[in-house]
């Protein structure tokens, strides 16, 4: 068993970084129990129901950037968030949701402390678990992520991405795209989901129904412009 230390670990919001201000993250993945007990049983016996997902955050308040937009996301729904609770490099375990930002709490703290804040997010869908084919934080040139082996796609299964643009140099633009193909060679790949094309910082979610009988999934990009420069993170899982 491969145990872990929260050492390093990221979280994305919409167009933010939020992990530079974490200290601490949880994430929760549960499912109503619902009763179905009957005569007959001596013990109460439950139905699994719906799954929720939350997401709570605590860190050091940061007045010039976060909280602006923290602020400004409350009650927004739809904006994907994607975790890393490792390092979130290229093939780290992601998961990640569309969220609706439910309660923020700022400058929180005693006399004498740094001042904290706290954050939670419920999910507008289903949670996700994947992996990071995708983390830059200065994308100048066209190319291509590397090749990660995820699985087919079932005929009852969907292939999901999320995009997190942080930042963009003005006037360019950012295409991206994820690819599939039967090895990790990708001699002969095929684009499975297309983001809207970038030109500032944004997010977006997308999905693609199967069945896809490709196993190996790579992120493809093409930027243009004078002085490109993009900060960009793609994760990609299956469900």
């Amino acid at each position: 068993m491969a145990t872990q230390v929260l050492q390093n670990c990221k979280c994305w919001l919409d167009k933010y970084e939020l992990h530079g201000s974490l200290n601490a993250m949880a994430l929760e993945y549960s499912a109503e129990m619902l009763d179905d007990t009957t005569f007959g049983h001596d013990t109460k016996s439950n139905k699994g129901g719906l799954k929720t997902v939350k997401a709570q955050h605590e860190g050091l308040w940061d007045s010039d950037t976060l909280d602006p937009a923290l602020f400004g996301l409350i009650g927004t729904a739809d904006k994907p968030m994607t975790i890393s609770p490792v390092a979130g490099a290229v093939g780290d375990i992601a998961y990640f949701f569309l969220s609706n930002l439910a309660t923020y709490n700022p400058a929180s703290g005693s006399v004498g402390e740094i001042v904290g804040f706290s954050v939670a997010a419920d999910s507008t869908g289903n949670l996700i678990r994947g992996e990071i084919l995708l983390n830059s934080a200065a994308l100048t040139a066209s190319g291509n992520g590397t090749a990660r082996e995820l699985g087919a796609v079932s005929a009852t299964q969907s292939l999901y991405a999320s995009l997190h643009v942080m930042s963009a140099s003005a006037a360019d633009t950012l295409d991206v795209v994820v690819q599939s193909d039967v090895d990790a060679n990708f001699s002969t790949p095929t684009t499975q989901i297309t983001f809207t094309q970038a030109t500032a910082a944004t997010s977006e979610w997308k999905t693609a129904a199967g069945a896809i009988a490709d196993t190996f999934y790579r992120i493809s990009y093409t930027i243009a412009g004078t002085s490109p420069s993009f900060s960009a993170v793609v994760a990609v899982g299956i469900r």
